[in-house]
């Protein structure tokens, strides 16, 4: 059934993260840690459904406190899926984004995309960098083959001190239901998910062996939960426009 062969793709993709890309995941969770122990935030920055990984890291329960989503409206999909596709790939638009985002030299940047070629990711992950800012970035490999869509020239790998692979299939869709003529089912939100989630696990844990305490938000449906987040809420609501 196709719902085993999915089932299938995923862990055996997951296993493909966990064993090939530990040290590239550890790696980032040490920026991650850095920055976070000089007073810093994580941004998070994601196109299209790359959006969805700062989602899934801000104000989420089991989550770091300290993540500041980088939310561009007309790059993700409620206003105009279709414009956000075309946005995506419009050079110059990076700048205006990150002069809007308030990123500054404490912080670090995870940047999203998993085919790394399109002008908007590549340019502001490359301009950040360029600010000395720490970036991590998040593909898949198998875009590598194809030309970069964008006026560096590069793929989303080349302007990064890490990126960690996917592991997603050119295309992103892994199965072909029969008769159907082409693939189906992305791989890249649940790669994804569990390669930003290690890296902030790992970073957590570096903290605590440093004896410093990360910012991790309780579940606000357990007794006690909500009360522990305002704390974080207050520390942290001049900082994160979005909270």
């Amino acid at each position: 059934m196709l719902m085993d062969e999915y089932a299938a793709v995923l862990t055996d993709t997951i296993e493909y993260i966990r064993s090939t890309q530990k040290d590239r995941i550890l790696s980032a969770a040490l920026l991650l840690s850095e920055a976070i122990g000089r007073g810093g935030m994580a941004y998070v920055f994601g196109c299209g459904h790359s959006h969805m990984l700062a989602e899934e890291t801000f104000y989420r329960a089991g989550g770091l406190g300290c993540v500041c989503p980088v939310f561009y409206e007309p790059l993700m999909l409620h206003e105009s899926a279709s414009e956000s596709s075309r946005l995506e790939k419009a050079e110059g638009l990076a700048e205006k984004v990150l002069e809007g985002c308030g990123i500054g030299e404490k912080d670090m940047l995870i940047c999203a995309s998993t085919s790394g070629v399109n002008a908007v990711p590549v340019e502001f992950a490359d301009a950040v960098r360029k600010r000395g800012i720490p970036v991590v970035g998040i593909s898949s490999d198998a875009y590598l083959t194809q030309a970069a869509g964008n006026r560096l020239g590069k793929h989303l790998q080349e302007v990064c001190d890490v990126c960690i692979d996917n592991g997603a299939p050119h295309g992103d869709a892994c199965l072909e239901p029969a008769g159907l003529g082409m693939k189906m089912t992305p791989v890249s939100t649940v790669a994804s998910t569990y390669i930003i989630n290690s890296v902030m696990a790992e970073a957590a844990q570096l903290l605590l062996d440093k004896g410093i305490k990360p910012p991790v938000y309780a579940s606000g449906n357990v007794p006690g939960g909500a009360e522990k987040n305002r704390e974080l809420i207050e520390r942290y609501k001049g900082r994160i426009a979005s909270l």
